[in-house]
């Protein structure tokens, strides 16, 4: 996992109340470049920015877009800084405005409205991530199931962020960081989901699934 530091990052990490979530689907031929410029200059470039606390990256096992980067953030104002504004803009290096162009990307940035840490989210190598829109009538309704009831009864995860959108939608996004990604195929786990979500989903709008595997 891209961090700032590794001492002491596990506090810091919890309690980043911003996320930046970058969903990219990238050409096949252009993968092995695209994963040279994430690793090499894009996150380290990322994480020189004041405010910028986490980067890691994964690949879908299940769903999609295939490829995600996820950079936690003091909050979701550090993308207003003039420093970011500055490395997203004039700073920008040429082998990021060709790689920017050449792969499809939904940037989103969320805000954290509730976080359940029962371990060490920086050990996790899964990730589960659910992003939905509910009827406004039903929202604290949803809230209070997932972030009392059905958080709190899944095994082998180490934390859950559920996150709002910062551009007044509807839209949520869920995230269950797991121990591993194949924790989702136990009986235990399958059978919440299926009386959790699979049952809540029916009242969702734009209800998308995805399961992700660490890759930095």
């Amino acid at each position: 996992m891209g961090t700032r530091q590794e001492s002491g990052e596990r506090a810091v990490e919890r309690a980043a109340e911003g996320l930046l979530y970058v969903e990219v689907e990238c050409p096949a031929e252009l993968e092995a470049e695209f994963h040279a410029w994430y690793n090499q200059e894009h996150i380290p470039e990322r994480l020189r920015i004041p405010g910028f606390v986490s980067g890691t990256r994964y690949v879908a096992l299940e769903g999609g877009p295939r490829w995600l980067a996820a950079y936690g953030l003091d909050s979701p104002g550090v993308l207003e800084s003039a420093e970011y504004r500055k490395w997203a803009g004039p700073l920008q290096t040429p082998w990021t405005k060709r790689m920017v162009s050449s792969t499809r990307v939904r940037r989103s940035v969320f805000r954290c409205a509730h976080r359940l840490s029962p371990g060490d989210a920086t050990a996790a190598t899964g990730l589960l991530a659910v992003r939905y829109v509910s009827a406004p009538v039903d929202n604290q309704r949803l809230h209070d199931w997932h972030d009392h009831v059905f958080s709190a009864q899944l095994t082998g995860m180490l934390e859950v962020g559920r996150y709002e959108d910062t551009e007044q939608t509807s839209e949520e996004l869920t995230l269950y960081y797991l121990r591993d990604p194949w924790i989702i195929q136990e009986a235990k786990f399958a059978r919440l989901w299926v009386a959790g979500w699979e049952q809540k989903r029916e009242g969702l709008a734009d209800y998308k699934r995805t399961v992700y595997i660490r890759i930095l």
